[in-house]
C-alpha cells in the first residue's frame, strides 16, 4: 500500500488554484510535481506513452511508473499516446535533432502544446515541468526553453520549479498563487540536489532518476530513417518494430524481424498480428521472423538462409521453413544458411 509523501497539507474547502504537472514518472517531473502540492496546488498529471522510452524493462506497460507515482503523490493522472501525430514530427522536425533522431526540441512543444490544450477543460492556469537547467544538452538550456514556451503558446506559463530562480519569474508566481521563494535554483545534470530533496520530503515512488528516449539510440534511429525513406504509407506498427529483433532490409520493399529469444518473438507477434511471419517446420526450434511487405517467388531462398542464420542449433542439411499469412502456411525447404557478409549487408 502506497502511502503520500509527507509534508502534503490537506486540500482546503474552497477550490484552488489548478495546474497540469507534466510527469513523465521520473524523478524531476515528480518532485516538481510534489513541490506544488506542498504550496496547496491541484494538480492533474499528464503523462505520455511512446514505444521510444526507456525506463521499463521492454517497455510493455509503458514508459515509467507515472501511474504508481501520481497515486502516490494523491493527484488525477492522464495518460496520452504519442501516435502518427507526433512520428511525422519525428520524421520531419523544424528544430533538429540529437545525436540520433530524436527531436527533443519539437517533441517538447508538442506534448506542452498538447497540455496547453486541456488547461480550459480541467480549470487549469499554467503548466508544470520537471525541467532543469542546463541538464538536457539540446532542449535544456535557456535558448530552447525560451523556444519552447513561445512555439506551445505557453509565454510565461510554464514553470520550471527545480530551476526557478535560474529563470525569470512566471505569472503564477507573479500573481501569488506561487511562492517563489519555495522553489529551487538547480543546474545541470547530477541528480545529487534532487534526491536530496527526495529524502528530506519523503518522496520515496518515483522511476530512474535519469530516464531515456530511445531516438537518441543510433541503432533505433537508423532503423526509423530506414522506415521513413523505404516504407510508404508507413505506420504506427513499422514504427513501434524498430524497437525489438535483428532488423535486415532484404529489398526494396521487404523487410525481416528476427526474433533473439522466446519472449521477442512473442512480443514481435503481438506487435505486428497482420504481418507475415516465418518460422522452423517439423520439430525444429529457431527464432520467428516478422516480414514487412510483400514476399515474391523469388525471395524464398533468402528467407530461408536468413532464418536458418539463426537457428545456430540446427545442424541439418535440409530444414523446412513455413511462410505464415494469416492461418494459411506455405513450406518449402531450406539448404543452406546466410554468410556474415550477407547479413552484415543486409543488417539495420
Amino acid at each position: 500500500m502506497l502511502s503520500l509523501p509527507k509534508q502534503i497539507e490537506p486540500l482546503c474547502n474552497t477550490r484552488p488554484t489548478r495546474a497540469i504537472g507534466m510527469l513523465s514518472g521520473g524523478l524531476d517531473s515528480t518532485l516538481a510535481i510534489q513541490m506544488m502540492r506542498e504550496q496547496g496546488i491541484d494538480v492533474l498529471a499528464l503523462n505520455f506513452v511512446s514505444p521510444f522510452c526507456t525506463c521499463s524493462p521492454r517497455r510493455a506497460a509503458g514508459c515509467h511508473r507515472a501511474t504508481e507515482v501520481a497515486r502516490s503523490l494523491g493527484v488525477e493522472i492522464r495518460i496520452l499516446s504519442k501516435g502518427i501525430e507526433y512520428l511525422k514530427i519525428v520524421e520531419r522536425p523544424r528544430f533538429g535533432t540529437g545525436r540520433g533522431i530524436n527531436p527533443c526540441i519539437d517533441c517538447r512543444i508538442y506534448i506542452l502544446q498538447k497540455a496547453a490544450a486541456l488547461m480550459d477543460e480541467v480549470g487549469a492556469s499554467f503548466v508544470v515541468t520537471g525541467e532543469v537547467l542546463g541538464q538536457r544538452p539540446m532542449s535544456q538550456h535557456r535558448q530552447a526553453l525560451e523556444i519552447i514556451e513561445r512555439e506551445s503558446g505557453l509565454t510565461g506559463r510554464i514553470l520550471r520549479p527545480l530551476s526557478a530562480h535560474l529563470l525569470e519569474p512566471t505569472q503564477p508566481e507573479l500573481d501569488g498563487r506561487v511562492d517563489r521563494a519555495k522553489l529551487l535554483s538547480i543546474h545541470g545534470r547530477s541528480r545529487k540536489e534532487q534526491l536530496a530533496f527526495a529524502q528530506e520530503h519523503g518522496v520515496e515512488v518515483f522511476g530512474c532518476p535519469a530516464g531515456g528516449c530511445l531516438l537518441t539510440d543510433p541503432l533505433i534511429a537508423k532503423r526509423l530513417r530506414d522506415v521513413f525513406d523505404r516504407c510508404p504509407g508507413w505506420d504506427l506498427v513499422e514504427a513501434r518494430l524498430t524497437t525489438a529483433g535483428r532488423h535486415f532490409r532484404l529489398r526494396d520493399g521487404l523487410k525481416a524481424i528476427v526474433g533473439r529469444d522466446e519472449p521477442e518473438n512473442d512480443r514481435l507477434r503481438r506487435m505486428a498480428p497482420e504481418s507475415s511471419w516465418m518460422e522452423l517446420g517439423g520439430d525444429f526450434k529457431g527464432p520467428v521472423m516478422i516480414l514487412r511487405g510483400e514476399v515474391e517467388e523469388g525471395d524464398r531462398p533468402v528467407l530461408g538462409r536468413l532464418l536458418r542464420h539463426f537457428a545456430r542449433k540446427v545442424t541439418a542439411a535440409a530444414v523446412p521453413v513455413l511462410l505464415w499469412r494469416g492461418d494459411q502456411s506455405t513450406g518449402w525447404t531450406a539448404t543452406h544458411v546466410a554468410t556474415l557478409a550477407e547479413i552484415e549487408g543486409w543488417s539495420l
